[in-house]
């Protein structure tokens, strides 16, 4: 028989319905044991007359336990059954959970616990949890419990044997986490099964929780450390208390701030930084931000950080771009908008362009867009001497123009956009306390890729006449200047740490898939065949060189090899202004053009592969991000797939020749198994690696980090 353990304090308004809940299976209960801790409402008589009313078998118990805890641990102390069952006073078990939860344990030998789903009911509206999904190793499950990796177990939605639960207690000194410690103990114990049934309505008093948090936020922290130190003697090892501890503080933190009490919730993140994944997660920069910028408002005081030093609430950081972020067309406004609207997530942003407007100035996704230029403006004399064939030409107004924003915004952070740019790092190294440059390239080894062979002069004295050295020379000396550089890649990081060394801290923050907001939660379906099998889809600035001659090998050599294997094979060429050797390749066989797309999503929604046979490049391929989050497997050479963290095989076919490429994509469109497989494991990839969180996690590293 099972025993139910009910513990109540002044719960006369809600024990009657908790009790009838259990009515249902009255035949498998053999005891219901209410722990009545110093009620003064009649809770003990409430329950004595439901009880009579049903028929139920309840024993009231009345004593001054003190916590939840105590008076469970008196309950199990009495408890004969074979079974137990906890339930607090305020939830209602659903009709049949009960027999659920024992049929599982029944059905399930090895397991010693039964995990139900469960309703949680609060202001919002009711949620329904579903429990975690438990494997065989038993320190697994207790590890990725205390990390908050598997769901909590809501009391009331769980049935343990009393075999499993021998000499395992709830810790009585703490009113915090209890149920979290008592869970691991028995997970370190016994199997675990579960269900997805919905088992329990449990309604949270937010105000009451809330405050379990909040009245002694220090003293409730060491508790809860002290009691997780206890966990050891279970066999838990040092790594889940650790990282338990750091979440329970940072909880702890979170309701601090929603009371804007910053102080105490700064000194809980000190807790929460010492350990290394936890703190240096998104969400626990965004506290440390929030506590810092909280702190300093409450005293009215902004002060300025000396150069170099990091700015933990970065309230003001202003974007300093070549062309408007917005709206993002090609990949440097993808990134600059993408950047600007994580950086928004921490502070104010302002976006500003050299190039002007094609409209009035205007908020977008949390920033605001300026320009240091208007059109139809007369010309004025430009910045600078002679210029490298990457930088723009800035106008001298446009430098009086952004010293007076800077002195009204008071910006603590600029972040430049790179080289092209590189004629205002100079002046704005005195206007700001800290300088990030954003290298969306390696220019000097893009242009060396692409460009002319050098002259034998140019070669004697590259940093004078060479346009390639001329750049690596003003990449040296921007790095030199900045007190962080921003790249793409990994790849990027090695390449400047090769070239330039190590003194100027260097950050990772990848190019993210555009427009984060279409990606659809699941895999899409894939195209239908009846338009053609494949149809291979490249888009990119068709004007631009690289891209041109990645067209003309995809028209020309690859396609035509596909179609040997595949007749109805089509390609569909996209971008902006394509060259005069573009638009003739829809003369060949089986190509299509598509000039100036205002709707990619029509594209990718009818292709089957995307294919970026680069040869020369640089940066990384935000065309290859987009499309394997639309649900289209890529095949690309390596120059293509390019500082992208996608594994050969798996995520990606990477290839070099002609040749080797068609025989990817045949050999793809083959096989429908791998089709789908390469396709689904290159859509979770670039979510998980490349999208809005990755990309926000990324920003505010590269915004905090000292």
């Amino acid at each position: 028989m099972i025993s139910v353990i009910i513990p109540a304090r002044n719960a006369a308004g809600t024990i009657g319905a908790t009790l009838s809940s259990l009515s249902p299976d009255r035949a498998l209960i053999g005891e219901i044991l209410l722990i009545d801790d110093g009620s003064e409402d009649g809770t003990g008589a409430a329950a004595e007359a439901v009880a009579r009313e049903l028929a139920l078998p309840l024993s009231v118990a009345r004593v001054s336990a003190g916590s939840a805890g105590a008076a469970r641990n008196f309950g199990l102390d009495k408890a004969s059954g074979e079974w137990i069952f906890f339930l607090d006073a305020d939830d209602v078990v659903m009709p049949g959970a009960v027999a659920a939860l024992l049929n599982t344990l029944r059905a399930n030998p090895g397991a010693g616990l039964a995990v139900g789903a469960s309703i949680h009911r609060a202001s919002g509206g009711d949620k329904l949890k579903l429990p975690g999904r438990y494997v065989a190793d038993r320190a697994a499950n207790v590890r990725r419990y205390l990390a908050n990796d598997l769901r909590s177990i809501t009391v009331g939605s769980a049935l343990v044997t009393a075999t499993a639960t021998a000499g395992v207690r709830f810790p009585e000194s703490i009113g915090l986490d209890e149920d979290t410690l008592y869970w691991a103990k028995v997970l370190s114990r016994t199997g675990v099964a579960s269900i997805e049934m919905p088992v329990l309505v449990y309604n949270i008093d937010e105000t009451r929780m809330a405050e379990r948090f909040v009245s002694e936020p220090r003293r409730v922290f060491l508790d809860v450390s002290l009691e997780l130190n206890r966990l050891a003697e279970f066999g838990i090892g040092k790594e889940a208390l650790q990282h338990r501890k750091a979440f329970v503080a940072q909880r702890i933190a979170r309701h601090l701030l929603r009371r804007k009490r910053y102080r105490e919730a700064a000194a809980m993140m000190r807790a929460v930084r010492a350990h290394p994944k936890l703190g240096s997660s998104l969400k626990s920069l965004q506290y440390r931000l929030r506590s810092w910028a909280g702190r300093i408002n409450a005293v009215g005081v902004r002060p300025r950080p000396r150069r170099g030093e990091a700015a933990p609430a970065l309230e003001r950081i202003l974007i300093l771009t070549a062309d408007p972020a917005f709206p993002p067309v090609s990949g440097g406004d993808l990134r600059n908008h993408q950047n600007a609207t994580a950086a928004a997530r921490f502070g104010e942003v302002v976006v500003v362009s050299v190039a002007p407007l094609e409209a009035e100035a205007l908020n977008t996704n949390g920033f605001r867009i300026e320009a240091l230029s208007t059109k139809n403006e007369p010309r004025s004399p430009s910045l600078g001497g002679r210029r490298t064939s990457i930088e723009v030409r800035i106008p001298q107004v446009a430098l009086a123009r952004l010293r007076a924003l800077v002195d009204d915004f008071r910006p603590d952070t600029i972040i430049v956009e790179g080289i092209p740019l590189f004629a205002l790092l100079k002046p704005l190294r005195t206007l700001v306390p800290r300088l990030i440059v954003d290298m969306h390239n390696v220019e000097s080894e893009l242009v060396g890729r692409i460009g002319a062979r050098p002259s034998f002069v140019a070669r004697l004295l590259p940093e004078r006449w060479s346009d390639q050295g001329r750049i690596r020379r003003r990449e040296r000396l921007a790095i030199a200047m900045a007190d962080r550089v921003w790249v793409c890649s990994e790849a990027d990081r090695n390449l400047l740490a090769e070239l330039f060394g190590g003194r100027t801290p260097v950050d990772v923050v990848p190019n993210g898939i555009p427009r984060p907001e279409r990606i659809p939660a699941i895999l899409p379906a894939p195209a239908d065949n009846s338009a053609g099998w494949p149809v291979l889809l490249f888009i990119g600035h068709l004007g631009y060189q690289p891209n041109v001659v990645a067209a003309e090998r995809l028209a020309a050599s690859i396609l035509p090899s596909v179609r040997r294997a595949f007749p109805s094979a089509r390609l569909i060429l996209a971008g902006r202004s394509p060259h005069p050797r573009v638009a003739g390749l829809v003369a060949l066989p089986g190509v299509e053009l598509v000039e100036n797309p205002h709707d990619l999503s029509t594209l990718y929604e009818q292709s089957h592969v995307a294919v970026v046979p680069l040869s020369s490049g640089g940066g990384t391929r935000i065309k290859i991000l987009e499309a394997a989050a639309a649900g289209l497997p890529v095949v690309a050479t390596p120059v293509g797939a390019e500082g992208l963290a996608f594994e050969h095989g798996d995520d990606i076919l990477i290839a070099d020749s002609d040749e080797e490429l068609a025989a990817c994509i045949v050999e793809l469109c083959s096989d429908p198994g791998r089709f789908e497989r390469q396709r689904q494991r290159a859509f979770e990839q670039a979510r998980r690696l490349y999208g809005s969180t990755a990309i926000e996690a990324a920003v505010a590293k590269g915004l905090v980090s000292s």
